[in-house]
């Protein structure tokens, strides 16, 4: 590619950022909904690296965040995260389409960054799975450089562990897509080989996880993908929408000529795959198998018994969890369809001619049909995502509890999800676990309109049962629970005064919150014989395999830089 051609493509992937960002950047505070969760500064924790045993669920990400906001403050932080992944992303979806002119490169920019998947992802918060998304180009470059050359492995390791870090669905896509474009006779192994030491990071802490009890029970059903209008499911997965959380699906994608015009341009790019064939006939075809594989992975949960036999195989194979919210497995498609619309737009400037010139209008209806189908994600989302700041009481509670040791109970015991006044009462996962330190416990039973997802850390049933006692406050202390915050306005239940009533201190008041101080836990009996190397095995699997990955990432950008093509 051309200087100015890279130029063109980090400029229209900048604007196409800026329409979406650029209100989170003009005010101050925090993008806070549903699992986007940015503190001022998080606090070190051992279970950022999944360490404590633990269920992992965002590692490593959370130990990267961590350490970065304590050199850049967290709103500084979230902003830098959410500009360059996306400006990041369009550049890599250009990159990718690089031997087709800039009207091509423009539309295959545009639909990869503004489609209702990027649009629902951070309508839920899952900034760190949007990143893994955005991550897709850059590996689908890796794998056309080991196809060219199976030794050329450096920009693979890079990318996979990039994507590994962000979560682990966005590994798990990122090792499948390199698989699909990049596997051959030479390939296979080295891709198999840096595709498990880069996703080592959070697949030893899952495995070797000792205080984890994860149900696959429902749980397919409950997070399957949903028709966002009378068209269906088929149609709204095929245009990259669908999301099982109905209430954050934008408005537009509620109208079903909307959804079919989406979907007509969805069958433009797929139709485009077969324009890109005549040059490299193997590559379309590997994407063709991806598209159709993602397709295929988001649809098992809603085809007739496919969330049976999901439940029945997650009995006995429990990283089968990791599909439950099987709509966020269709991101490769996103990348398929990104190609596949640059090379119609390719078809479609090859056909202007004299007499032809109105085709010209088609070329830019193929480069705007995004947003024009999704005016909605414009402006945060249409002014959905709203910038909020932390009352003072959080910062006031957070050197309160540094001061004395012990674990912290966040109130009310239902679930782990808050609408806090000062957010604008948007759901949004309970901030205490990141913003104070020490060992923090909140309920982590989910709720779904028709069910309620089981706890995975079995310490939530032992806080429950310790709450509906006679005693809570002697119950908590049994348990080591030094404080309890109860986050006010929220129906809670015991109230701050019946704690008060059976021996707790109150601590601090004010701003919404109460901390409730239970007075020094009883003493940690010392550790078993049995338990400590339990203990030590697991921690030392878990700081191998995270060696193991910086290793492999350290390797890559050596490679990159010594091979340098």
């Amino acid at each position: 590619m051309t200087r100015r051609a890279v130029l063109a493509d980090a400029g229209w992937s900048l604007a196409l950022t800026l329409a979406v960002v650029l209100p989170l950047w003009l005010g101050r505070g925090f993008w806070l909904v549903g699992d986007m969760v940015f503190v001022p500064h998080q606090p070190w924790k051992d279970a950022w690296l999944g360490l404590d045993g633990t269920l992992p669920r965002a590692v490593p990400m959370d130990a990267l965040v961590s350490l970065a906001s304590h050199v850049l403050p967290g709103q500084v932080l979230q902003r830098l995260l959410l500009t360059g992944g996306l400006l990041l992303g369009g550049i890599g979806a250009g990159r990718l389409v690089a031997r087709t002119s800039w009207p091509a490169h423009a539309a295959a920019i545009a639909l990869f960054l503004w489609n209702p998947w990027v649009d629902e992802r951070l309508g839920i918060g899952q900034w760190a799975i949007l990143l893994g998304y955005l991550a897709l180009p850059w590996v689908a470059l890796a794998a056309r450089r080991m196809r060219a050359d199976p030794r050329d492995w450096g920009p693979a390791a890079v990318v996979l562990v990039v994507s590994a870090v962000c979560s682990p669905s966005s590994g798990v896509m990122a090792v499948s897509t390199l698989l699909v474009l990049g596997v051959g006779a030479r390939t296979w192994w080295r891709i198999v080989l840096v595709g498990i030491v880069a996703n080592l990071t959070w697949a030893v802490p899952a495995a070797s996880a000792t205080t984890a009890k994860v149900t696959t029970t429902g749980v397919f059903a409950g997070f399957a993908a949903r028709g966002e209008s009378r068209a269906g499911v088929l149609p709204s997965l095929l245009s990259l929408g669908g999301i099982w959380k109905t209430s954050i699906v934008p408005d537009a994608r509620t109208s079903t000529l909307v959804v079919l015009l989406s979907c007509a341009l969805s069958i433009a790019a797929l139709a485009g795959l077969a324009r890109w064939g005549r040059d490299d006939r193997g590559e379309a075809v590997r994407l063709a198998v991806l598209g159709a594989g993602a397709l295929l992975v988001a649809l098992m949960p809603v085809l007739p018994g496919g969330d049976t036999v999901l439940e029945r195989l997650g009995d006995h194979v429990p990283g089968l969890a990791l599909l439950r919210d099987s709509h966020r497995f269709l991101a490769p498609l996103g990348l398929v369809l990104a190609v596949g619309v640059a090379a119609a737009v390719t078809e479609v400037r090859g056909r202007i001619g004299v007499g032809r010139e109105s085709l010209w209008g088609v070329v830019g209806l193929l480069v705007v049909a995004p947003v024009l189908l999704l005016p909605g994600m414009a402006w945060g989302l249409g002014g959905w995502l709203q910038a909020s700041s932390y009352p003072p009481s959080w910062d006031a509670v957070a050197s309160r509890i540094a001061g004395g040791p012990g674990t912290t109970v966040v109130l009310p015991w239902t679930g782990s999800y808050r609408a806090f006044g000062w957010a604008q009462g948007r759901a949004v996962l309970d901030p205490a676990p990141r913003y104070l330190p020490g060992d923090v416990l909140v309920d982590d039973r989910t709720y779904l309109t028709d069910q309620v997802v089981p706890a995975e850390d079995p310490r939530s049933e032992s806080v429950r049962a310790a709450l509906a006692t006679r005693d809570p406050v002697a119950a908590l202390r049994s348990l080591h629970v030094r404080w309890v915050l109860v986050e006010g306005g929220l129906g809670v239940r015991p109230t701050p005064s019946e704690l008060v009533g059976h021996g707790a201190h109150r601590s601090y008041a004010g701003g919404g919150l109460v901390l409730l101080d239970l007075g020094a836990p009883p003493a940690a009996g010392a550790p078993t014989r049995s338990a400590m190397p339990t203990l030590a095995t697991h921690r030392d699997l878990v700081l191998a395999g995270h060696a193991a990955t910086l290793l492999l990432l350290f390797s890559g950008c050596l490679f990159i830089l010594r091979y340098r093509k």
